[in-house]
């Protein structure tokens, strides 16, 4: 069985899918929770300010924790799991999945999901992180441009859709939980 990572660049969605899918009990992780930190330069962890501004966003990052990673992708091995999330360091575990899926989306809307109120996550309201995001959504979708992309404006229930229908196109169909 394979893993497959969704990703994409902040308020894309990952994590709204991850849930959808979750709630759905079909196998899928959010990489945020407790699979990844932030660091220093010399991978120390460290915490996240209430205020960070550029400098401090382009010294310390947000990082999958391999051991972590490589215990989660261990207890999926024998069924097809969607890990939804996007770190740093996520370049240099792309060969761990046998499928990548791109959430893609434009800067405005990107803005108005990260400032979203409601929203659990405060990256992208605090600081200078809603610019920081601007150029870690633009690498990352640079980077990942060969994945299949999904148009992560559309409406929620069409993007689950399109994901699901992309892996069990690929052969992968998400395993239930």
């Amino acid at each position: 069985m394979v893993a497959v990572l969704l990703a994409g660049g902040p308020g894309a969605g990952k994590s709204t899918v991850a849930s959808v899918l979750r709630d759905r009990g079909l196998c899928s992780v959010d990489l945020d929770y407790g699979f990844a930190r932030h660091e220093d330069a010399s991978g120390n962890p460290v915490a996240f300010p209430g205020e960070p501004d550029l400098a401090w966003l382009e010294t310390h990052h947000w990082q999958w924790i391999d051991q972590r990673l490589t215990n989660l992708l261990t207890r999926y091995r024998s069924r097809n799991v969607l890990l939804c999330g996007t770190a740093y360091n996520m370049f240099d575990y792309l060969d761990r999945f046998a499928l990548v899926i791109l959430l893609r989306l434009d800067g405005s809307t990107m803005d108005a999901r990260v400032r979203d109120p409601l929203r659990g996550n405060v990256f992208g309201k605090v600081g200078a992180s809603a610019i920081w995001c601007h150029g870690w959504r633009e690498r990352v979708e640079t980077a990942l441009a060969g994945a299949h992309a999904v148009d992560a404006r559309q409406p929620l229930e069409q993007v689950v859709g399109e994901v699901l229908e992309y892996c069990a196109g690929a052969g992968f169909p998400i395993s239930v939980e």
